[in-house]
């Protein structure tokens, strides 16, 4: 334990937090996070000031002491790192913060603030948003592709973990390969701690179910990853009052594969495309019925928790952490997910009885303040493992 006298010259600390992307230019899970965590650290008393790879890196809500640098690539053989170094190092030293922050692995900017802080004995806490190494399937592309990461694993991953002061995972006891860098860390005794996610979008109330739209809502950018061309097959099954919305940006070619699977089922009357700037997505998922994810792969997805939030039950494949959200519903197979909808939509007493087992986890585990305390916890651990 640290001293009284050191916990409070640790109160306000001049911090660096460093992520990739943030708000304005990637609305992904990570840079909401991002994003997130920096006002709960100004919320703390911290001076803040952030590191991105993004030329217009955010607005100035976020934080005005805003620094872009250059950078590409994420690690792999089929993703080279590329950035500029020197301009990162004099960044860092211009700035001299007490901690640098880094926001998710796989990054040539966040991993090489890894290395380059280290250099400058600088304790550096990771937030790790899991690590993304192994294949998702037994297809051929996706085993080749774990191969592309196989030098990273073995070699680069390790030796950062070796540099950290501390680091945080999504969650301490899934089994999921998505946490990988967890048990790494562990086993070289990096201090750690459990931060989970929060949601961002909160509705300004919880709607009964009789005030619900008919409607099925998937959020997230269109992939293979994301998987919506299972979720518009088993839509194409269920009852023809209901309507699906997508969330997500509206580019790309798995984007264009959805136009088509949806034109061969012949629903186009009942499916939705939206980007995020064009609805108010807490208000979305406060008058669904249902959250929807086919995900062949995640950690600790927001938008499940955002759906917990708001009293929205969800269905969901059991990847990552998902498995440890024992309110919702979950399925691996096509035909088990149209029978865990199907049981939502055809017993009122059920889908009451969901909504409120999810309202009970969220106030339990993953509210603003639940996160806040942690992130606090894991600031202080950081860097006190660096004085000692």
């Amino acid at each position: 334990m640290i001293s009284s006298c050191l916990s409070n010259h640790l109160q306000f600390m001049n911090i660096t937090v460093v992520s990739r992307s943030w708000p304005s230019n990637e609305r992904s899970g990570v840079s909401l996070v991002a994003a997130y965590h920096v006002k709960m650290l100004q919320e703390l008393g911290h001076k803040i000031s952030i590191i991105g790879s993004n030329k217009l890196i955010d607005h100035d809500s976020i934080c005005q002491e805003r620094t872009y640098i250059k950078s590409s690539g994420s690690g792999s053989l089929y993703s080279p790192a590329r950035i500029d170094c020197y301009a990162l190092r004099n960044c860092l030293i211009k700035l001299s913060p007490d901690l640098v922050i880094v926001e998710a692995w796989q990054t040539a900017l966040t991993d090489t603030s890894i290395d380059i802080a280290y250099d400058l004995n600088i304790p550096v806490l990771m937030i790790s948003h899991g690590i993304s190494i192994h294949p998702y399937s037994s297809r051929l592309s996706d085993v080749i592709r774990s191969l592309a990461w196989w030098f990273y694993k073995v070699r680069k991953l390790p030796a950062r973990i070796k540099k950290l002061s501390g680091i945080t995972c999504l969650d301490i006891r899934s089994t999921s390969n998505r946490f990988y860098d967890r048990d790494v860390a562990y086993k070289l005794n990096i201090p750690l701690l459990e931060l989970v996610n929060s949601p961002i979008h909160i509705p300004k109330s919880i709607l009964a179910r009789t005030e619900r739209k008919l409607q099925i809502l998937v959020i997230g950018y269109f992939s293979d990853v994301k998987n919506q061309l299972d979720a518009l097959d088993i839509f194409a099954d269920l009852p023809e009052e209901l309507e699906i919305r997508f969330i997500g940006k509206r580019t790309g070619k798995y984007y264009l594969k959805c136009l088509k699977r949806v034109n061969d089922l012949k629903i186009a009357k009942r499916v939705i495309f939206s980007e995020d700037n064009e609805c108010d997505i807490a208000e979305e998922i406060s008058k669904s019925l249902l959250i929807f994810s086919t995900s062949i792969t995640e950690a600790l997805p927001v938008t499940l928790l955002e759906a917990m939030a708001s009293g929205t039950p969800f269905v969901a494949s059991p990847v990552g952490a998902i498995s440890s959200l024992d309110c919702g519903l979950m399925a691996s197979s096509k035909a088990d997910m149209k029978r865990s909808i199907m049981s939502l939509l055809s017993d009122v007493d059920y889908w009451n009885k969901v909504s409120n087992n999810g309202l009970v986890l969220f106030k339990k585990r993953y509210t603003e303040n639940h996160v806040k305390s942690s992130l606090s916890n894991a600031v202080l651990m950081a860097v006190n493992s660096k004085i000692n």
